[in-house]
């Protein structure tokens, strides 16, 4: 049985353009799936050292202007601009809506407390168009987490944009 058959000269002349086109096709398939790589919060520190994470350590465990967003509702934490936004799940629509308060935020934490809401959680930075000085997100969890459920939560930019931190918080 044959697979493939050349009956015409013209014929022929289209083999390898087609096998380049599967290709690249596949090639483009590959790269639109691809996702940020993640790093749990403790070994990117440990990595990245003690100095070169201060920032990093300041934005997630000290009091800086934050936004808080709860249960859809907006409030503004500290003085000057804020340099952190806090979400929980039931408000991850507010992230979309074009806001000037967005602009200076550095890190975005996204709370996590139930397998559902892990399971949902999908984000397009291209979603996310008023965070243009964003260098974090930090999804922070209540829940196991593996590092690649927390790699296809967010999609939309390329390796080095964005740093891809997760954290679990609990006793299990």
């Amino acid at each position: 049985m044959t697979l493939i058959t050349l009956a015409k000269k013209e014929n022929r002349n289209s083999l390898p353009f087609l096998l380049t086109l599967s290709f690249i096709l596949f090639g483009l398939c590959l790269s639109e799936g691809y996702a940020q790589k993640a790093f749990l919060l403790d070994e990117f520190v440990k990595e990245a050292g003690e100095k070169n994470t201060d920032y990093l350590k300041t934005l997630v465990f000290d009091h800086v202007p934050s936004i808080i967003i709860k249960d859809s509702n907006i409030k503004i934490v500290g003085e000057g601009f804020p340099q952190k936004v806090s979400v929980d799940f039931r408000s991850i629509a507010a992230l979309e809506s074009e806001n000037d308060i967005f602009r200076t935020v550095k890190l975005l934490q996204i709370n996590l407390g139930s397998t559902s809401e892990k399971s949902a959680l999908r984000i397009n930075l291209e979603d996310l168009k008023s965070f243009s000085n964003i260098a974090y997100i930090f999804i922070n969890s209540e829940i196991p987490m593996t590092q690649a459920e927390a790699e296809m939560m967010v999609t939309g930019f390329e390796e080095g944009d964005i740093i891809l931190l997760y954290q679990v918080n609990s006793n299990f």
